[in-house]
C-alpha cells in the first residue's frame, strides 16, 4: 500500500510537469485542449519528475511501454509508399510481380484508370518496331503509372486511393519474394528514409528508452520494413509489430499479408479499428519472458503514452485499449490538418477516452509532406 501510494504520488508530480507545459489536465474533456512540441516533450523525459516515476514503477515490477504509430507520425508520407517507389526506380520488380501489377490495373473498377494504362500501353507500342519490346516497356514503366495514379488521389483528382495501392499493389507485388530478397531490398532502402523522419524523433526515443521506457512501433506497414527503418528512429528492431509478408512452405512470399484491421469502405477510416490493440496484445505474449513474465497481467505492466495519426487505427489504439498514464498523443501532420480534425472527431463521437488527449507538433522533414 505504502508503495502505491508513493507511485501515485510520483505520478501526479509527473502529470502536473506535464500539464504545465502542455496546457492540459488528464481529464481535460475536449480532445484539443492541450499541445505539445517534440522538444517540449524531450525535456519532459528528462525532467526529474518523469524519471523518478519511471524509476519507482520499475522497482515495483512495472513495466512501462510507450506506442507509436509510424507512418505520418514519426515521419512523413508512408514507408511502404517510399520503399515501392524505390523499387520502382532501380527496377526491382520481377516479371511476376509486374503482371500481377498489370492484373489489377487492367482489371480496376475505374474505367479511368484502365483507360490510363491502355493509353500507356499504346504509347509503347508506337515507339517500339517489335511488339516484345513495347511489351516490355509497358510491364517496366507499371509500377511508375501507379505511384501517378495514387500521387494523383492523394491530390484529389481522379487516381488510386491508400487502400487501393495497399491492397491492390503493394502487397501482390511482393509475391515470390524470398525472405533473404525481401530483406536484401528492405536493407538497402532503409537510409534513403531518414530524411522522411521528423526533427527530434529519434532523440525523443532514445530519451525515452533512457529513461527505462520501452518504445514499440505498432503499425499496420510493412513489418519487415520498418525492422530495417527503425535503427535512424533510435527504436530497438525487436520493437516493431506490424503487418507482415505470408510465406509459403517454399520460403516464397504469396503476396498476401496478415493483418488485423477489416479495412474496406468508407466508414473503416473513420472508425477505431482494434487491429492495433490485438498486435499489441500478442506481441506482448510472445515476448513475455524478455520482462521476466510467466504469464501477461495487467498489474505487470503500463502503458505510459500513445501516439499516432489517424482516426481509425490509431483511433482504436487509443480509445479501445487500457488508459495511457500519460495520454495520448495526436499529430498534427505537417501539410495534412484534415487528419487531426478527422482524429479529434473521431476522439469525441466514441467518447471514452483512455487518457488525456494532447496535440503532438511535429516540424516538417527534409522530404516534405508526400
Amino acid at each position: 500500500m505504502r508503495r502505491r501510494t508513493k507511485l501515485e504520488k510520483l505520478l501526479a508530480a509527473a502529470r502536473a510537469k506535464l500539464y504545465d507545459i502542455s496546457g492540459g489536465k488528464y481529464f481535460g474533456g475536449q480532445a484539443g485542449l492541450a499541445s505539445i512540441t517534440t522538444a517540449q516533450r524531450i525535456e519532459f523525459f528528462g525532467s526529474s519528475e518523469f524519471l523518478a516515476y519511471v524509476q519507482a514503477s520499475r522497482e515495483a515490477g512495472i513495466e512501462l511501454f510507450w506506442l507509436k504509430d509510424l507512418d505520418k507520425t514519426q515521419a512523413s508520407g508512408d514507408i511502404f509508399t517510399k520503399f515501392f517507389a524505390w523499387r520502382a526506380h532501380n527496377r526491382e520488380f520481377s516479371a511476376l510481380q509486374l503482371q500481377k501489377i498489370e492484373n489489377y490495373l487492367t482489371q480496376h473498377d475505374e474505367q479511368f484508370v484502365r483507360s490510363h494504362i491502355e493509353a500507356l500501353r499504346s504509347v509503347c507500342k508506337e515507339s517500339n518496331s517489335e511488339s516484345e519490346a513495347g511489351d516490355a516497356e509497358f510491364r517496366t514503366l507499371l509500377p511508375g503509372s501507379v505511384l501517378h495514379l495514387w500521387k494523383q488521389g492523394v491530390l484529389g483528382n481522379e487516381g488510386l486511393n491508400l487502400l487501393d495501392f495497399w491492397s491492390g499493389v503493394y502487397w501482390p507485388s511482393q509475391i515470390g519474394f524470398t525472405k533473404e530478397e525481401k530483406l536484401r531490398q528492405v536493407t538497402e532502402f532503409a537510409p534513403h528514409y531518414e530524411a522522411s523522419i521528423y526533427p527530434g524523433v529519434a532523440e525523443e526515443n532514445r530519451a525515452l528508452e533512457a529513461a527505462g521506457v520501452h518504445v514499440v512501433i505498432v503499425s499496420n506497414g510493412d513489418h519487415e520494413l520498418a525492422i530495417a527503418a527503425v535503427p535512424f528512429l533510435g527504436v530497438k528492431p525487436e520493437n516493431v509489430v506490424g503487418s507482415h509478408l505470408i510465406y509459403d512452405e517454399n520460403n516464397f512470399a504469396t503476396g498476401v499479408n496478415h493483418s488485423y484491421d477489416f479495412l474496406g469502405g468508407k466508414e473503416w477510416e473513420e472508425r477505431p479499428q482494434g487491429g492495433k490493440v490485438l498486435s499489441f496484445h500478442y506481441w506482448l505474449h510472445i515476448n513475455r519472458a524478455r520482462f521476466g513474465w510467466q504469464q501477461m497481467h495487467d498489474d505487470l505492466f503500463q502503458i505510459a503514452g500513445r501516439d499516432g495519426d489517424s482516426a481509425s487505427s490509431d483511433g482504436g489504439m487509443m480509445i479501445l485499449h487500457k488508459p495511457a498514464i500519460f495520454g495520448n498523443f495526436m499529430v498534427d501532420t505537417p501539410a495534412e490538418p484534415g487528419r487531426l480534425k478527422k482524429f479529434r472527431r473521431c476522439a469525441a463521437k466514441y467518447g471514452f477516452t483512455a487518457g488525456q488527449f494532447f496535440t503532438l507538433v511535429q516540424e516538417a522533414s527534409v522530404d516534405g509532406a508526400i
